[in-house]
């Protein structure tokens, strides 16, 4: 007799415990199944990061360095590229040549790149409208080409 009743109660409980399973989204946790299949192989880009200016304050110009592109002979390269973002997988924006002068902005964390402002080349005394002060740090949206350049290559200058 106790067969009789435990038989009956067993089919039940399985059938209680795998219903859910049996009913639920077939997706998997967090939803990485439709990676597997699929060609991940492409390079992620780092997408573009604004240079900010006006990082001194209002009492500072919206950039507070002049630089100069220096050391590009020594590293076998003939133009310094300026990258969309501070990463070497970042696109690029232009190239600069050697003693090319620039506005320096602001910085990366790291400190390995120079976000910076870069005077048309017909026109290399042009303040680009960073030699002034602005109320709060923004991001750079003046006439000239802005980006991020390796610190390696970039010397401060008075002028």
């Amino acid at each position: 007799m106790k067969s009789t009743l435990l038989a009956p109660r067993l089919i039940f409980s399985l059938t209680l415990c795998l219903s859910p399973i049996a009913c639920s989204d077939s997706r998997g946790i967090g939803n990485d199944t439709g990676l597997f299949g699929t060609d991940n192989s492409a390079a992620m880009s780092p997408g573009v990061r604004a240079v900010r200016v006006g990082e001194g304050g209002p009492a500072f110009n919206a950039c507070a360095n002049i630089g100069r592109v220096v050391n590009l002979s020594a590293s076998g390269e003939t133009d310094l590229p300026v990258r969309a973002a501070p990463f070497v997988e970042a696109d690029e924006v232009t190239r600069l040549t050697n003693d090319r002068r620039i506005y320096v902005c602001t910085r990366s964390i790291d400190q390995r790149w120079q976000g910076v402002v870069v005077p048309p080349a017909d026109a290399p005394d042009s303040d680009c409208g960073v030699l002034a002060p602005v109320e709060s740090p923004r991001s750079y949206s003046g006439p000239c080409i802005s980006g991020w350049v390796s610190s390696a290559f970039v010397r401060l200058t008075a002028s």
